[in-house]
């Protein structure tokens, strides 16, 4: 079932036109909804009338974080072109790489990555670029009076957004509005996306699902507003989130932006009383983490969900302490639809590990190109994520179904562990990846970030796991490190520490 095609922008700028929709946390630079409305159907007309951009011709995006992204977004939707921001972490091979696949006839940047972009763009042999900035050319060309309003497919591709590639290689899923709509309403319960008020501060890149559609776009479906930082400093997010006088309601960050945040100099004198839902998701939050921000009357709240997903796939009641403390990530959203299942496709029983299959409107149709095929048997999506489900409908992840490693014929879920280690106090972050050994076959390897000033010892670790879980769980091998590799949305890449450490999958 599919959502009926809705502007947005055109509904709210008629029903609350000075309400504010969208800002710039440097500079300062705001929309209302009515300003919004302008800009959106100005920028439409200029890439369809001034540029001759046809409906599904493809736009690729190479800019800071700016509230000029939800701009671009909303005119694509009007205009029926497709849009995807990349990530500019990437070199300029990489991208070129994935613009090749993509074709776009347009690449939108800014001062900042002007060189970078106008490189790729050549590699790729994109025909056009032009800079957003203000007094940049895609200004220029921004007529007074200008709009387009020629429909919206709700069902048509809007957005091509590349996954986080915890495991290797991105893919580029395929995102239409009406599944953003879904989503929307999947955020409403335990989110309170829906609540007026609504503002989230948001940090974190915009070219990955995170920073647009868990509460950026549901909170702007809702007629909120998001201000838009074009990079993560943990200070200066402690001290905006911090000062009431903003009214900030929503963030979503990983656990290690809120450790840096708890970490920084501000943070001792914030002020979060204006904070409404703190979410957390692509990682674990310590016990440390959590009572930092308790001893200021702020919970996070946990989720789990993917690109492909919408991303909300389950969402944590906030008043349920005992479920979050146990560590799950909450019960599924409303319309979604899960099973946990067995390798041969069977369902499992309840509390019985099983990987994840997701079905719903929320959920991505495609992947572009044909080596990318969405696995679909009956129209479910194999996520590749292991859970268990408790008598509630508490839902609590396990691992990736590819993290896991036999020891002794045993399976061993890495996330479990690392559960139970993170229980020690010297240990900050934690990754256990399996690798070969003579006797066992496989054994754990724990890579440990120590916490400031302490030390770590392997016997530190069998010790913290004695009478937790099973021996052949405990980890047989120990690696300090300073730093963790990382993907686009905070994820420690695993992937990466399998090549470094020759673990039994690297390949």
């Amino acid at each position: 079932m599919r959502v009926p095609a809705a502007d947005w922008v055109a509904h709210y700028a008629r029903t609350q036109p000075a309400a504010p929709a969208l800002g710039n946390h440097e500079g300062g630079e705001t929309r209302t909804w009515a300003e919004l409305d302008v800009r959106v159907g100005q920028i439409a007309h200029a890439l369809v009338h001034g540029l001759g951009l046809a409906r599904g011709d493809r736009i690729v995006n190479l800019s800071n974080g700016d509230l000029r992204h939800f701009e671009l977004q909303f005119a694509c939707a009007r205009a029926g072109l497709v849009w995807a921001p990349l990530n500019f972490r990437n070199t300029a091979l990489e991208l070129a790489a994935l613009c090749e696949g993509l074709r776009p006839a347009l690449m939108i940047t800014d001062s900042v990555w002007q060189d970078l972009a106008t490189t790729v763009a050549k590699a790729a042999g994109i025909p056009r670029i032009l800079n957003w900035d203000a007094g940049g050319e895609l200004e220029a060309m921004l007529r007074p009076g200008a709009t387009l309003s020629d429909g919206i497919d709700a069902d048509a591709p809007l957005q091509i957004l590349f996954t986080s590639g915890t495991t290797g290689k991105p893919k580029a899923a395929i995102v239409t509005l009406s599944g953003i709509v879904w989503q929307a309403l999947n955020q409403a319960q335990f989110c309170a996306t829906s609540e007026p008020g609504c503002h989230v501060f948001l940090p974190i890149p915009l070219f990955h699902a995170g920073g647009l559609n868990s509460l950026a776009n549901p909170v702007l479906y809702f007629g909120g507003e998001v201000t838009v930082s074009p990079r993560f400093d943990p200070a200066a997010t402690s001290a905006y989130v911090g000062d009431p006088a903003h009214k900030v309601t929503h963030m979503a960050l990983p656990p290690v932006m809120y450790q840096a945040m708890a970490d920084s100099a501000t943070f001792a004198a914030a002020d979060f009383s204006t904070l409404r839902r703190l979410i957390c998701a692509g990682g674990r939050l310590t016990d440390g983490l959590r009572a930092a921000f308790a001893a200021k009357d702020v919970r996070f709240m946990t989720q789990y969900g993917g690109t492909e997903t919408g991303p909300t796939v389950t969402s944590m009641n906030p008043d349920r302490l005992d479920k979050i403390s146990a560590g799950s990530c909450g019960q599924k959203a409303m319309h979604i639809e899960v099973r946990l299942v067995d390798g041969e496709g069977r369902d499992v029983a309840r509390g019985e590990p099983g990987e994840i299959w997701v079905r719903g409107p929320s959920v991505i149709g495609a992947y572009l190109g044909a080596e990318a095929a969405v696995q679909r048997p009956e129209g479910w999506l194999k996520t590749g994520d292991v859970a268990w489900e408790d008598d509630e409908g508490f839902y609590y992840i396990v691992d990736r179904v590819k993290d896991m490693y036999k020891s002794g014929g045993e399976n061993v879920f890495p996330a479990e562990v690392e559960q139970v280690l993170l229980r020690h106090p010297a240990v900050a972050e934690v990754a256990v990846i399996g690798v070969a050994d003579e006797r066992w076959g496989e054994v754990g390897l724990a890579i440990v970030a120590p916490a400031k000033g302490r030390t770590v010892t392997l016997q530190d670790l069998q010790d913290v796991c004695a009478g937790q879980i099973a021996r052949y769980k405990h980890p047989k091998r120990l690696v300090l490190v300073e730093t963790f590799p990382r993907n686009v949305t905070g994820k420690i890449a695993k992937h990466e520490l399998r090549a470094q450490y020759q673990g039994s999958k690297s390949a």
